[in-house]
């Protein structure tokens, strides 16, 4: 192990430790009463470790992480923010849990194929050279001039009524996204926030993987329309808004759907920009409201082994949108759990309330 190679991956994990510290400081807790969420992720995490370092030469091996980036600056793509630092953060979250297990298993040449790939590509995503939003003041401007311009092209007026409409069915939406992610939030996605011609900001939501999909359990949602949606909302100038590493919009006020002025909707499902009018997104909130209720009997009917795995697949699974991109996703095996050892399996999967952490420490150590 050279000396330069320890200091470089000791430089990335501090640029995550710097952000990813504030981020799970900030970030609001969240306790299932229906799926073992800290199990899963646990598994998933432990996953990524034994299994990112691979799947990556794959992925490089077949397109540079700076190609990948450069790809994924477009609407409907989900090799976003919030995978991104998905990829690093559970890889080493991973490191941490297995460092306690059997500490061979953690090498500098590991994590650097893990960390090396992640900075490259989110430099190049972020158009910026920047390795996350928080560097950039918690912007994310991952489309150009030319594609915001085309995003903004739609974008008609929204009154009292129309915003209340809106505003259901987008909430319908995202609470859809959230169980068919197995309780997670990263079903959706925003951007921005851009700065309009005439004074306003917009932000860009997508929302992703909505019906039939790699999800072995989305048989339940095949009904639902639209795979992907990509929204544009514009605001006035009487709100605050940043937008995380979450992808994740924060505002003040915090009812930042009171100031929409405008809004459009497309989706990429055909490969382009296609609208998409209110009242198919109307009708493709009431499908969803539908499929959420089924949804939720079908995993009511799971035991608790089949709902660790499917939420450990969706976690594990960040990587994958990047092996769309370079073509090789059939080439990797997303099954999940696969390596973790079996007797750990009980022990990170049992009931067991999570350890207290010093907020202030950094969440991953350095290499000595």
């Amino acid at each position: 192990m050279s000396a330069r190679r320890r200091e470089r991956v000791n430089a990335l994990i501090g640029e995550v430790n710097a952000v990813s510290k504030v981020l799970m400081r900030e970030r609001t807790s969240y306790d299932s009463q229906l799926i073992p969420v800290m199990q899963y992720v646990v598994v998933s995490c432990i996953e990524a470790f034994l299994r990112y370092p691979a799947a990556i030469e794959v992925i490089t091996g077949a397109m540079s992480p700076e190609e990948i980036g450069a790809r994924a600056r477009r609407p409907g793509c989900q090799a976003d923010s919030v995978f991104l630092w998905g990829v690093a953060n559970f890889f080493l979250i991973g490191r941490n849990v297995m460092g306690m297990v059997d500490p061979s298993l953690d090498t500098v040449e590991r994590t650097d194929t893990v960390l090396d790939f992640w900075s490259r590509a989110s430099r190049t995503y972020r158009g910026d050279g920047l390795l996350h939003a928080a560097d950039a003041g918690n912007r994310i401007h991952a489309f150009d001039e030319a594609t915001l311009v085309d995003l903004a092209a739609g974008l008609t007026p929204v009154d009292v009524e129309r915003r209340a409409v809106l505003r259901k069915a987008i909430a319908t939406l995202v609470s859809h996204l959230f169980l068919l992610y197995f309780d997670t939030r990263v079903g959706h996605g925003d951007t921005g926030p851009y700065r309009l011609p005439d004074g306003r900001q917009v932000i860009v939501r997508d929302f992703f993987r909505m019906g039939r999909s790699d999800f072995g359990w989305s048989e339940v949602a095949a009904a639902v329309p639209f795979s992907g949606l990509t929204a544009v909302l514009a605001f006035d100038g009487d709100v605050d808004l940043s937008v995380t590493d979450y992808g994740t919009t924060v505002s003040d006020p915090e009812d930042y759907l009171e100031h929409l002025t405008g809004f459009a909707l497309y989706t990429t499902d055909g490969g382009r920009l296609e609208p998409v009018a209110d009242g198919d997104l109307v009708a493709t909130a009431a499908v969803a409201r539908s499929v959420q209720k089924a949804h939720y009997r079908s995993i009511v009917g799971m035991d608790r082994d089949e709902q660790v795995a499917c939420g450990a697949y969706v976690y594990f699974t960040f990587l994958r949108p990047f092996a769309e991109i370079a073509g090789v996703a059939d080439r990797i095996d997303w099954t999940c759990p696969r390596d973790t050892p079996v007797d750990l399996y009980p022990l990170v999967t049992a009931d067991v309330e999570s350890p207290e952490r010093d907020p202030d420490e950094d969440p991953y150590p350095l290499y000595d």
